[in-house]
């Protein structure tokens, strides 16, 4: 007798997110479909269906992945940060400074962004990612203009890396971070990633 399969929903969505990630970077907006996605998985499509019931949704479910992963790498620099007014936009410059994109990095941000284009409500979750991390944004003048300015040149940088239009090396990162006002915040060479 076979035993019974054990289910594993969180195991199951992992699974189809990956290689939905993987088809959306390898294949484009024009190569993303169901069938695609479902070619690269050991289930079938009422399977993927059951988990993500359209694309609108599973390309929801990739602009989550990528905003949690973000957000997650924003938080942590946050906390320690020992300044409270403006943690979340320095931590956030800081994050991008600080990232340096490989390749599978740079196909997942353009993962977002295709889905953004592909389904325009999408972007609007990808702001809401962004608000939480930077929700404790100063309300004064000079405040809120700084950090205004540290999320432009963090988006900048990061634009520039997923379209690779300047290289902009660890070093002049840092130096970018340093006068932007995260420099609290930037590991040194010692203790990099």
């Amino acid at each position: 007798m076979i035993p019974p399969r054990r289910r594993q929903p969180e195991a199951t969505r992992a699974q189809i997110i990956g290689a939905a990630m993987r088809t959306l970077q390898e294949g484009g907006a024009a190569g993303f479909t169901l069938d695609a996605v479902v070619a690269r998985l050991p289930l079938s499509k009422g399977a993927l269906l059951h988990h993500f019931p359209s694309k609108a949704e599973l390309l929801r479910a990739l602009v989550d992945e990528a905003g949690q992963r973000f957000a997650g790498a924003v938080e942590a620099l946050a906390a320690k940060d020992p300044h409270p007014v403006g943690r979340f936009s320095r931590a956030y410059l800081a994050a991008t400074v600080q990232l340096t994109m490989s390749e599978d990095e740079v196909r997942t941000s353009k993962v977002v962004l295709v889905a953004c284009l592909l389904e325009p409500e999408l972007a609007d979750r990808w702001r809401w990612w962004t608000d939480q991390i930077t929700r404790d944004e100063p309300n004064d003048a000079v405040g809120a203009d700084d950090a205004l300015l540290q999320r432009l040149v963090a988006d900048g940088l990061w634009l520039s890396d997923v379209f690779g239009t300047k290289a902009v090396p660890m070093e002049q990162r840092r130096v970018v971070g340093a006068l932007m006002g995260a420099s609290p915040l930037l590991q040194d060479e010692a203790t990099a990633p």
